[in-house]
């Protein structure tokens, strides 16, 4: 696992990944400005202030150490602390009776090591280093009494020199909300072209107009020629299909008529059979071509339409129950979804003597479920039996008595939903029909 990781980091870091693509390009604006603010801080406080502490701590110990000179030279208090005022920014007192009990740094501390390294370097006497509030004092034992030194701490430093950082940082975080905005704008038609493609995949008759940039318009435009192809192939196909389809059921309709007319014999009685299995046959064309359909999707109760699938095969001997929540509601085009749950309950009822129902809804999506007591399908045979025309042979026969159409009209009509249709066995051995539909 560890040996994966080293030759394949990138590949372990993108589980932590955004999945959206303005995730993403959030993540390579945001990537680069960290690692910029880090470095400019890191040169900042690290280089940058560093050499600029030491060379201010050593101006400071060198006018400390001068102030020391002019005492040794016993020039006058009063003389010695208007010129330190003047020229140093010191305030200089000397306490003959002071005492100094404590000598180095009082506290080991950041700006304590850049003055406490100094002084020791350059100042010839002992101390005692402290940085009070914005005053750094000095005491110092000499001859005369301990001098006492007091200058502005912000001559060492600043307490708004981390503003530079600060300020960096708010500049890096505008410069990113403004770069997230304009982002935001670029991936916005992105957006719009999968919404609808996403709404055209599942049976929506969606507009759409090509907008953004220049690689973004040629994908919405060739987006929308393929879906004037692809509608208007399903519209030369149903048309195809329903005019032979129609233009056969007239001359059966006469064949049928003559044969009812003739005397009875079994030639006869074969010769209608054979015509009534072409009517089927032709139904079947004219049900195949429909089973995408132009039908508009409506937002209805499902229970009620599969409800209405059931009535319309109470003639048969199948036994249905319907199980689930009653009150899930989803778009669908009603005729032909009942018209595919009609298919699965007339495959339930060749092949078995009752069939269950369940409705189900979780994750945005619709799942049905049409369980029988049948003998099922083997595994291998399971996506064989959605090609148009095939039949299960001799066990089990999903279209026997039609063309081999049903089963290829459900799962159209399913897919024509941008949903799914699989098969599957169920706890009894029959078969187990699962349809998911986004809702």
């Amino acid at each position: 696992m560890s040996r994966f990781m080293i030759l394949h980091p990138f590949r372990y870091l993108k589980r932590f990944m955004p999945k959206s693509l303005f995730g993403r390009s959030i993540i390579i604006l945001l990537t680069p400005l960290i690692v910029v603010q880090v470095i400019l801080s890191y040169m900042f406080f690290e280089r940058h202030t560093d050499a600029i502490l030491d060379s201010l701590a050593k101006g400071i110990v060198g006018d400390m150490q001068m102030v020391c000179d002019l005492v040794d030279e016993g020039m006058d208090q009063q003389q010695l602390a208007t010129l330190a005022q003047k020229n140093f920014d010191f305030k200089v007192t000397i306490d003959p009776e002071g005492k100094v009990v404590k000598y180095g740094a009082y506290k080991d501390k950041w700006l304590y090591q850049y003055m406490e390294e100094q002084l020791n370097a350059r100042l010839n006497h002992l101390y005692f280093l402290r940085i009070f509030g914005d005053v750094i004092h000095v005491k110092i034992p000499h001859e005369r009494g301990v001098i006492t030194i007091e200058t502005p701490r912000k001559r060492l430093y600043s307490r708004t020199t981390h503003l530079v950082i600060v300020w960096t940082a708010v500049s890096a975080l505008l410069l990113f909300i403004v770069a997230s905005l304009f982002m935001r704008n670029q991936i916005r038609p992105i957006r719009r072209l999968a919404n609808a493609a996403e709404k055209f995949g599942k049976g929506f008759d969606v507009s759409f107009r090509a907008e953004g940039a220049t690689e973004v318009r040629q994908a919405g435009i060739a987006f929308m020629i393929m879906r004037d192809r692809i509608k208007r192939h399903i519209q030369e196909r149903t048309e195809m299909l329903a005019g032979v389809s129609h233009d056969l059921r007239t001359p059966l309709a006469r064949m049928k008529l003559q044969l009812a007319m003739m005397k009875k014999s079994s030639e006869v009685t074969d010769l209608q059979s054979d015509v009534e299995e072409m009517r089927r046959m032709v139904q079947g064309f004219l049900d195949f071509s429909k089973g995408v359909g132009q039908e508009e999707i409506t937002p209805v109760v499902v229970k009620d339409v599969v409800d209405q699938a059931v009535a319309g095969i109470r003639h048969l001997p199948l036994f249905v129950s319907v199980v689930g929540d009653a009150s899930i509601t989803c778009p669908l085009k009603i005729e032909l979804f009942k018209r595919c749950l009609t298919n699965l309950l007339l495959n339930s009822n060749r092949y078995g003597n009752n069939a269950i129902i369940t409705i189900e809804q979780s994750d945005k999506f619709l799942t049905l479920m049409v369980d029988d007591d049948g003998p099922g399908i083997p595994e291998e045979e399971r996506e064989n039996v959605f090609r148009p025309f095939y039949r299960l042979d001799p066990a089990r026969n999903l279209d026997s008595g039609g063309v081999g159409l049903g089963m290829s009209i459900a799962r159209d009509v399913i897919r024509g939903h941008g949903g799914t249709m699989t098969l599957d066995k169920n706890e009894q051995g029959g078969l187990r029909v699962i349809i998911k539909i986004p809702c």
